[in-house]
């Protein structure tokens, strides 16, 4: 899944749009950090929530839980996410570019 083109659009991008253009990996590997920290957060309330219920369906219900709370987190870093992502962007080139 190419989330590069995703990001740079859901990016508030306060910087202007050379900031896109001048680290395009470096957004991207922001965005994927976000959504890595977005996936903790979704499976951290996920293991909090009462485990029974008519649907167990174990094994099976676990993978699908975690491989829809990975999708989940991806497209909610790929659209404005919680901003975790651009505070990480803005942080490093500040300290990269202004030296």
């Amino acid at each position: 899944m190419n989330v590069t083109a995703m990001t740079n659009a859901g990016f508030k991008n306060s910087a202007g749009a050379a900031d896109t253009e001048r680290d395009p990996r470096l957004r991207q590997a922001c965005a994927d950090f976000e959504a890595i920290m977005l996936e903790k957060f979704l499976r951290m309330a996920r293991e909090s929530a009462p485990k029974e219920g008519l649907l167990s369906g174990g094994h099976a219900e676990q993978m699908y839980r975690s491989l829809h709370d990975q999708e989940l987190a991806q497209q909610m870093a790929a659209g404005e996410g919680m901003g975790f992502g651009e505070m990480l962007y803005r942080q490093i080139t500040q300290q990269h570019y202004s030296r």
